[in-house]
């Protein structure tokens, strides 16, 4: 159980870092800055709102409204999931 839960944690991460990587842009440079350092560089919500200078709950909500904003972009132009479907059809021409 705990190695699912751990391997669902890390799946996760590499998710949203992905999605980071393509539409970080989209983020105000608030968010993206909160994202960066909650998601990316490990940090507790309490140091990002040390960082920030906004409350513990500010920090929470940039970082809960850059997750939302990256899915959303997603939803919409579904880049990684194209990204996804190339790397699995030249994995299959790889195999051969």
């Amino acid at each position: 159980m705990v190695d699912l839960v751990s391997t669902d944690l890390l799946e996760e991460r590499v998710r949203y870092a992905r999605l980071f990587d393509l539409y970080g842009p989209s983020l105000t440079e608030r968010q993206r800055k909160a994202f960066e350092l909650h998601q990316l560089s490990d940090w507790s919500l309490a140091e990002v709102a040390s960082h920030l200078g906004v409350s513990r709950q500010g920090a929470f909500d940039l970082v809960q409204r850059a997750r939302e904003r990256l899915r959303e972009t997603e939803a919409l132009l579904g880049l990684a999931r194209r990204i996804d479907a190339l790397e699995r059809r030249l994995q299959a021409v790889a195999d051969l």
